[in-house]
C-alpha cells in the first residue's frame, strides 16, 4: 500500500519528562518483527547477492533504456585480436532454454592472441585474499590453453590468472570446462576491472567456435556452489534480522504474461534456467534460483515467507478464474518439491538436486501488492481463495498472509501485509497507528521506507538522512509497542545496485566492490539487537509523546528502553528521567546512533564513508533510576538495564 501525506513539525523543546517502565502488564512480542524483503530489484540479485561476476553469460536478453527485452546481444562482451563476436542460433545449442550463444569469428591467417573480455557488473572485485574460478561450455575445434584473467583499466596490469587445457572437436558437442581455483597475485585498487578468456589464435585460424554460460565466481558466503556474495551475505548477517520474504515483490509478479516467476524454471543445472525479463529494467538469469534463495536464508538463520504468484502481473493482466487451477497446481507443486520427504515426486526433484531434507515454511503470503492496477476485485473474487483454500488443505499448519486490506478471510488469526512509504513526517505520524488496531488479525508491513526528507512527497532522496532515519524509528516504535499483532517489518528494497537507480532509497547499496551501509541499516541493527519478548507499559510524567518517542520491552534479562529524539532539546538539563520499577542496577548500557544533523548521510567509503555513529557507553544510576541526556537533537538511543 503506497502511502503519501504531509504535516509540517517544528522543533519543540523536552519537557521534564520521566518515565515509569512497569514491571510486567504487557504483551508478548512477536519473534520475527525484524526481517528482511528480498526481490531482484536494480542489480540486488544479478549483478548483487548472486555470486556470478560476468554480466551477459547466458545471452538471455538484453535492456535499453531501463527496460527488459528478450533481444539477444553480446552487449558487455569485447573482442580481442581481431576476431568478431556475434549471437548465433546454429545447433546444437547447449539447451532448449539457452537456443542463443556467443560465436567467435577468428580470420584466417591469425597468429597471435584472440579472445574476448567481459565488463562485469560496473567492474569486477578482485581481492588477493580471496578464491575464484572460472567455467564455460564451448563447442568447436581446439588443442591449447584458454588463459583466464582479471584485468586493470587502472593500472594495465594482471591482477590474477589461471588457464584451462582443452582438446576438443566440433563432433564432442559442448563441452563445459573449469580452471583451476586460484587467488590473484594482486588486490585491485578499484572496481575498474576486466575479465578475460584468451586462445592461440594460430589454433582458430579460419574458424568458428561458440560459447554459452561463462561464468566466474568468487569466494561465496559459507562457501557454497552457485552461492551469494560474501561481503552482501555478511552485511545481512549483521544485520540480525528474523525473516526474510521471498522470491520478492513486483518482480515476483512480472511486467505481463507470461513472465511471472516460475520456480520451476529456477532449479537445477544454470543451462536448463531460461530466465525472463525482469521487472526493474533488465533479465534476470534466474542463477539465483528458489533452492539458492532458501539455502542462504538458512545460512543466515532467517525464517522463510514463501511468495507465491497469485495471477496478476503488473500491467493489470488477470488471470480469469476458469484459468486459475493449472497455477495453483504449479503452487502446490512447489509446496511439494520444498516440503515434501524423498518418496513425493517433487521431494525427490529437490533431494537429487543435493537437498534431502525437506525445508519448513510457516508462512506463505499469496501474491503481492494485489490491489494494483486494478487487481483486488478479482483477488477478493476468486484469486485470493483458491490458492488458500488447497494450501489450507494440503499444510493447515502453514499461515497464510493476504496482500489486501481487508483479508479476504475474517477468521481470527488470519494476518496480512501493509506495504507503507512516505516521507518522514509522514512516518512520525505513524507511530500510534496500530494502538487501537484489533487483535484478531495479525499485520505484517513487508515493505516500509520514509523515501524522502520533511514534507516533501515528490520522488525519493536516494539516500536516507538522519532525520528520515529517525522517522523510520518513530514508527517502528509504534510498531514495537504493538508487537502483539505487529508480526514483522521488513524495508524496501532491502539491496540495490549503487550505479543503478541512484534516487532510490535501500537498506543497503553496492558497487562491484564496496557496501555502503545507510543509517536506515543501523537502525535496524539496532533495534533487532536489542528485541524484547514482551511489551513493558509506560508511564510518562511531565510530558507525552513528541519530540521524544520511547517503547519498553523486556526479555529473560533486561529492561528495554528505545528512545528517539525528533528536532528537540539536548544536553543534561533536559535528560528524560528513567525508572524501571521493580530493579536494583545501578548500571546500565546506552548505545546511541547519531550523526552530524538531520540531513546527514552515508556514502560510499571510496566518497566519504559514514556520517553516522554508534557510540556504547555504561550508564551509572541508582536502584533502577537512570537519566539519559541526548547529545543531538535528531538521535536514537537504547538503554538496556
Amino acid at each position: 500500500m503506497m502511502i503519501f501525506s504531509s504535516m509540517l513539525y517544528f522543533a519543540a523543546s523536552v519537557a521534564a519528562l520521566t518515565l515509569n517502565i512497569a514491571s510486567s502488564g504487557g504483551n508478548q512480542s512477536s519473534s520475527l518483527l525484524y526481517g528482511f524483503l528480498y526481490e531482484d530489484i536494480y542489480h540486488s540479485g544479478d549483478g548483487g547477492l548472486y555470486g556470478e561476476m560476468l554480466r551477459n553469460r547466458g545471452f538471455q536478453g538484453s535492456s535499453s533504456n531501463g527496460v527488459a527485452s528478450l533481444l539477444r546481444s553480446t552487449d558487455y562482451w569485447h573482442p580481442v585480436g581481431g576476431v568478431s563476436l556475434a549471437i548465433d542460433t546454429s545447433s546444437p545449442t547447449v539447451s532448449s532454454s539457452l537456443p542463443y550463444q556467443m560465436r567467435m569469428d577468428v580470420p584466417a591467417g591469425t597468429t597471435g592472441t584472440v579472445g574476448f573480455y567481459n565488463e562485469g557488473f560496473w567492474g569486477f572485485d578482485v581481492d588477493a585474499t580471496k578464491r575464484y574460478i572460472a567455467s564455460f561450455y564451448m563447442r568447436g575445434n581446439y588443442s591449447g590453453t584458454v588463459d583466464c584473467y582479471f584485468h586493470s583499466n587502472t593500472t594495465g596490469q594482471v591482477l590474477g590468472s589461471t588457464s584451462v587445457s582443452i582438446d576438443q572437436t566440433s563432433s564432442k558437442g559442448w563441452v563445459q570446462s573449469y580452471s583451476a581455483t586460484f587467488q590473484p597475485g594482486h588486490t585491485g585498487s578499484d572496481a575498474n576491472n576486466t575479465f578475460y578468456f584468451t586462445f592461440d589464435g594460430s589454433q582458430l585460424a579460419g574458424q568458428s567456435v561458440y560459447f554459452n554460460v561463462l561464468s566466474v565466481f568468487k569466494q561465496t558466503f559459507d562457501n557454497r556452489y552457485n552461492g551469494v556474495r560474501q561481503d552482501l551475505a555478511d552485511a545481512l548477517h549483521n544485520m540480525n534480522g528474523k525473516y526474510i520474504r521471498l522470491p520478492g515483490g513486483n518482480n515476483m509478479e512480472g511486467i505481463g504474461a507470461p513472465y511471472y516467476w516460475k520456480w520451476n524454471e529456477t532449479i537445477g543445472p544454470l543451462t536448463g534456467r531460461p530466465g525472463r525479463p525482469g521487472t526493474w529494467g533488465d533479465i534476470n538469469t534466474d542463477g539465483f534460483g528458489l533452492l539458492e534463495m532458501m539455502q542462504m536464508a538458512g545460512d543466515l538463520g532467517l525464517e522463510v515467507i514463501l511468495g507465491i504468484w497469485a495471477g496478476l502481473y503488473l500491467d493489470g493482466d488477470v488471470v480469469s478464474d476458469a484459468n486459475i487451477q493449472p497455477y495453483v497446481d504449479s503452487v502446490m507443486n512447489e509446496l511439494e518439491f520444498l516440503l515434501g520427504n524423498a518418496s513425493t515426486t517433487y521431494g525427490a526433484q529437490r533431494a537429487a538436486l543435493g537437498f534431502p531434507s525437506p525445508f519448513t515454511i510457516n508462512w506463505i503470503e499469496i501474491g503481492n501488492e494485489d490491489y494494483l492496477n486494478g487487481g483486488d476485485s478479482s483477488y477478493y473474487a476468486y484469486r485470493f481463495m483458491a490458492f488458500y483454500n488447497a494450501i489450507h488443505a494440503a499444510y493447515p499448519s502453514i499461515n497464510l498472509v493476504s496482500t489486501i486490506n481487508p483479508n479476504p478471510v475474517t477468521t481470527a488469526g488470519s494476518s496480512l501485509d501493509l506495504h507503507i512509504y512516505g516521507n518522514e513526517h509522514y512516518f512520525v505520524s505513524l507511530f500510534n497507528t496500530f494502538d487501537q488496531a484489533s487483535r484478531q488479525y495479525p499485520v505484517f508491513v513487508n515493505e516500509y521506507a520514509a523515501t524522502n526528507t520533511g514534507s516533501n512527497s515528490k520522488g525519493q532522496v536516494g539516500a536516507q538522512t538522519l532525520g528520515m532515519s529517525c522517522a523510520e524509528a518513530i514508527f517502528l516504535l509504534g510498531c514495537e509497542r504493538n508487537s502483539d499483532i505487529i508480526l514483522g517489518s521488513a524495508y524496501g528494497a532491502m539491496i540495490k545496485n549503487f550505479n543503478e537507480a541512484p534516487d532510490t532509497v535501500a537498506l543497503i547499496k553496492h558497487t562491484a566492490n564496496e557496501v555502503l551501509y545507510t543509517i536506515s541499516y543501523y537502525l535496524q541493527k539496532l533495534f533487532a539487537d536489542n528485541m524484547g519478548t514482551k511489551t513493558l507499559p509506560v508511564t510518562a510524567v511531565g510530558a507525552g509523546f513528541g519530540p521524544v518517542y520511547w517503547s519498553a520491552t523486556a526479555n529473560s534479562s533486561s529492561t528495554i528502553l528505545k528512545l528517539v529524539n525528533y528536532n528537540g532539546n539536548t544536553g543534561s538539563s533536559n535528560a528524560v528521567q528513567v525508572i524501571v520499577e521493580g530493579s536494583s542496577k545501578t548500571t546500565a548500557t546506552l548505545i546511541s546512533l547519531t550523526a552530524p544533523n538531520s540531513t546527514s548521510v552515508n556514502n560510499l567509503p571510496s566518497l566519504g564513508g559514514e556520517a553516522s555513529t554508534i557510540t556504547t557507553t555504561t550508564l551509572t544510576g541508582s536502584a533502577g533510576h537512570f537519566s539519559v541526556a541526548f547529545t543531538g537533537s535528531y538521535e536514537i538511543v537504547v538503554l538496556v538495564v
